[in-house]
């Protein structure tokens, strides 16, 4: 009996240790989980602050991503690291700051930016924009001009572009029981598209600082993209066919050549009114009789902005509603037509003379090409503005305009005389 309880002990013993032997072992696992755990909370803290420290970043720059009017800060940032970039290769870095520190820093963290090894020689070919932050740029002239946002885009390639225009349609008609079905040719003519460059200077301040590379960028591509946006839409609307203008003719001259009778494409004030006061309600509405039937269905008025206080003259009691100041596409209109404001055309001034200027456009410019080979460039200069002590930024774009139909638009012009 004894042995039996002394079997039955060791028995016990045996079970006592194999159960602490697994407490051990779990407590073991235990603490290697832990581990684990403790592991990754610090990384995920210390991506945390990376994240706090870049949404900070992004903030002091004074934008959250692309919003209106600005480029992403990723764009903004290129531009800036790459003027600052330009800036060394033509050995003119000490032009944008006088503490050696701030222009090691401003170097570093446009090589960062760009991805740019160190190194003693620099070439344009080292710093192309890239094609997604030329599509932002492109955006941002579109924001602030009328042109590019309504014209439809074609890319010109080497030499002359041919888009179609359109010309007289086949007529679709009843066709009888196993008759024959008429066949319809349309008229097909070819519209010309080819580079003509515009482009101008940007005059940069000398006196930068480190964390201004972002705001930097920004400024140089706003100010680019509202020159752009200016010049285009002048090419797009007033271009004339002179020299002036490389024989490219805009909306505007395409509705002067031709006009006729039965296809009224200019609408003149009578002889003597040569104010832009003098157009009256009538004849505002006698441009939409020289466009063809589908674009009055999506027409627009083309106006500068001063006519905002005449178009709410305009108003009758019989008529209250000529003139909405936010209509239902959220922009104004008048007549029942959405208005686009530009400043390239005639401002309203009361009994101001302005011979033979154009008042309004009204139409649906998708009717028209807009044609643009490559994208906008940009390049530093430290030479143009020595006398200064300032640095040049040059904008350049290849753009050219032709129409689609000579009925997509019509104008209205002060008298001559």
């Amino acid at each position: 009996m004894e042995t039996t309880l002394i079997e039955e002990l060791g028995k016990g013993l045996t079970e006592i240790r194999e159960g602490v032997t697994r407490t051990e072992k779990n407590i073991t696992d235990l603490n290697a989980s832990l581990k684990t755990v403790q592991d990754t909370n610090e990384r995920l803290e210390t991506e945390v602050t990376k994240v706090r420290r870049l949404c900070l970043a992004r903030a002091s720059a004074g934008t959250v991503g692309p919003s209106r009017g600005m480029v992403s800060d990723e764009c903004a940032g290129y531009l800036g690291a790459t003027f600052i970039l330009q800036c060394a290769k033509s050995g003119k870095l000490e032009l944008l700051s006088q503490s050696s520190a701030t222009r090691d820093a401003l170097l570093n963290s446009a090589r960062h930016t760009l991805g740019i090894e160190v190194r003693t020689a620099l070439t344009t070919t080292d710093i192309p924009l890239p094609v997604g932050y030329s599509g932002e740029l492109r955006s941002l002239i579109a924001q602030f001009g009328v042109v590019r946002r309504a014209m439809f885009p074609y890319p010109i390639g080497m030499g002359t572009a041919k888009p179609p225009r359109m010309g007289a349609r086949p007529q679709f008609a009843s066709v009888a029981m196993s008759a024959a079905i008429p066949e319809g040719s349309p008229t097909i003519t070819f519209a010309s598209l080819e580079s003509h460059k515009i482009g101008g200077l940007v005059r940069v301040p000398r006196e930068i600082e480190e964390q201004s590379i972002v705001p930097m960028g920004q400024f140089l591509a706003r100010y680019g993209a509202v020159e752009f946006a200016r010049a285009e839409d002048t090419w797009g609307l007033l271009a004339d066919g002179s020299a002036t203008y490389e024989q490219v003719k805009g909306v505007v001259q395409i509705c002067v050549d031709n006009n006729a009778a039965l296809t009224p494409t200019l609408v003149t004030l009578a002889a003597s009114k040569t104010a832009a006061s003098d157009a009256s309600l009538n004849e505002f509405r006698q441009m939409r009789l020289g466009v063809k039937t589908p674009v009055l269905s999506t027409g627009c008025y083309y106006m500068n902005a001063t006519w905002e206080q005449r178009l709410r003259q305009f108003k009758t009691q019989a008529d209250p509603m000529i003139y909405n100041q936010l209509g239902p596409k959220g922009r104004p209109t008048f007549d029942g037509y959405d208005v686009i404001w530009t400043e390239v055309l005639a401002p309203y001034a009361i009994g101001i003379a302005n011979p033979n200027a154009c008042i309004a456009v009204f139409g649906d410019l998708s009717y028209w090409w807009m044609g643009e080979h490559l994208s906008p460039r940009i390049d530093t200069s430290d030479q143009v503005f020595f006398v200064n002590d300032q640095l040049a930024v040059r904008f350049i774009e290849e753009i050219d305009f032709d129409y689609m139909d000579i009925q997509a638009a019509s104008a209205l012009k002060t008298a001559a005389a």
